[in-house]
């Protein structure tokens, strides 16, 4: 039987795209249909993720604390629990490798953000380790990544061989659904105070999400939308950082759209599909996207789409909705084409539900397990050929 290390970094981290793929592939592993695979997770204290007969292993302690601990875990603390557990593979599911490692490893690059935008590698610190991770990952067996884009990006900046690449896309979860009653879609609207329709936005603030961008367009398309429409983005920035986080208000403010733009907050999970079941538009001009899980969750809600057409988006997004420049002109007459025309959001509807259908996190999970399983192969061959 394969035993397979999955790191769980991230795995207390769930709002994080890195945390939602180590949790779903997780998920998938223990229920006992990809019984060939025996999965240990070793995640940070405290242990929160069981299931019969698979293993979450407590990660060791170290003295190292703060932003130096992360380091240390890929470099010593993986590495010595690899040696001392003895699994076949070890899956590091973000974009970090160790220097040394005695088994065999695959690393799933979601992309490479740091490597291709200035804005994400301003401090120095931050440079040396994205350099180290450069190099690092090279080692890698094999490096999984989301989408044709980042596959193409990861050849192109980390010069790592296009044949040890596979992509495998992501998948949406079931509770991403058009909803059974609209009771609770109800209640939510009323408290916000929204009577009429919502253009949606859940993508995050940070700057490549493209957010100033899809204000300036909705003030544009305004007058042309119909009465009592709503711009609406929940979820807070991570940090203070007004380079990595521009604040929205000052823009909402001088475009005087304070009573048309919402900003609720965060959200809880069970309120991020509720507000995904309210809007009667998704729009997510983002400008960089390994994949773009938000809209394929929006999709799968039955919510028509509008996306940039740029990076990952058209492969996620397809003919199910509606791909466009990106500019503010290109997105402010996509809202008023698609806001206006009942017909086209029905036909939008139908076919995303469809799209949503090709995501799955149990074909994510299969097709993983296969690489797992090449990677092993791989560095089979490689020690055969050295000795």
């Amino acid at each position: 039987m394969l035993t397979a290390l999955l790191d769980g970094a991230f795995a207390t981290q769930p709002h994080t795209g890195s945390g939602q793929y180590t949790i779903a592939l997780w998920r998938e592993f223990t229920t006992g249909e990809l019984g060939e695979v025996h999965l240990a997770m070793p995640v940070p204290p405290p242990v929160f993720l069981a299931a019969p007969e698979h293993v979450v292993v407590r990660r060791p302690n170290s003295l190292v604390r703060g932003k130096l601990a992360k380091l240390w875990w890929e470099q010593v603390g993986l590495p010595r629990l690899a040696a001392e557990l003895r699994p076949t593979v070890v899956h590091i599911p973000y974009f970090a490798a160790p220097l040394r490692i005695s088994t065999p490893f695959i690393v799933t690059v979601h992309d490479v953000i740091p490597l291709v935008l200035p804005e994400y590698r301003a401090s120095l610190a931050f440079r040396l380790y994205t350099e180290l991770v450069r190099r690092t990952v090279r080692r890698a067996a094999l490096v999984l990544t989301d989408s044709q884009w980042s596959r193409d990006d990861i050849v192109r900046v980390l010069r790592y061989p296009a044949e040890h690449i596979r992509v495998i896309p992501l998948g949406v979860e079931s509770r991403f659904r058009p909803p059974e009653k609209m009771d609770a879609v109800r209640a939510l609207a009323q408290r916000w105070g929204i009577s009429g329709p919502v253009v949606l936005n859940l993508g995050g603030f940070d700057v490549r999400k493209n957010l100033p961008l899809l204000v300036r367009a909705f003030a544009r398309a305004l007058p042309e939308l119909p009465e009592g429409t709503m711009l609406v983005i929940p979820g807070r920035a991570h940090s203070e950082n007004p380079r990595l986080y521009p604040p929205l208000e000052p823009l909402i403010r001088r475009l005087g759209l304070q009573q048309r733009v919402l900003l609720p907050g965060p959200v809880t999970e069970d309120e991020k599909v509720l507000w995904y079941q309210l809007a009667t538009v998704y729009a997510y001009p983002s400008r960089y996207e390994g994949f773009g899980l938000s809209p394929l969750e929006a999709m799968a809600c039955g919510t028509p789409v509008i996306a940039a057409r740029c990076t990952s988006l058209p492969e996620v997004v397809g003919d199910a909705g509606i791909l466009v420049q990106l500019d503010e002109e290109a997105f402010a007459a996509a809202l008023v084409r698609l806001l206006n025309d009942s017909a086209l959001q029905e036909e939008l509807r139908a076919r995303g539900l469809a799209r949503a259908r090709m995501f799955t996190w149990q074909r994510t999970a299969r097709e993983t397990v296969a690489a797992y399983h090449e990677a092993v192969n791989i560095a089979a061959v490689g020690s055969a050929a050295i000795g």
